[in-house]
């Protein structure tokens, strides 16, 4: 699978993002658009993202669902944009978590990654 690395002191690290979503209640109509538009995330996923996991539940939590990508750290926000345009009427509410899979990130490096990520 494709993995975004960062060089770090003792390695690389690839980087994996975990998207919880709630979706609003939607009615046939809804869900068929909803299907519709997933399709075409999966499709126009940027250079070097994956999905990992998709999954329809996200039992114990308030959220409808989850996604679990992985790739570069610099295609995030492309992904985001992407997810937003393709699924902003639908989702209420969203919780991304970003991991990784490798050796530890240098602290100062997540830093750089939280002081530029607008508070969820």
């Amino acid at each position: 699978m494709a993995g975004g690395r960062i060089s770090g002191d003792i390695g690389s690290t690839d980087f994996v993002y975990l998207s919880l979503y709630r979706l609003r209640v939607l009615d046939d109509e809804d869900k068929k658009k909803w299907f519709k538009n997933w399709r075409e995330i999966r499709k126009h996923l940027p250079k070097g993202m994956s999905i990992v996991t998709e999954a329809t539940s996200a039992f114990g939590t308030e959220y409808t669902g989850f996604t679990v990508y992985e790739g570069p750290l610099e295609k995030f926000q492309e992904l985001v944009d992407k997810i937003e345009e393709y699924s902003g009427s639908f989702v209420e509410k969203s919780l991304t978590i970003i991991g990784t899979t490798g050796f530890s990130l240098p602290t100062a490096e997540f830093q750089k990654i939280l002081e530029g990520r607008p508070v969820d």
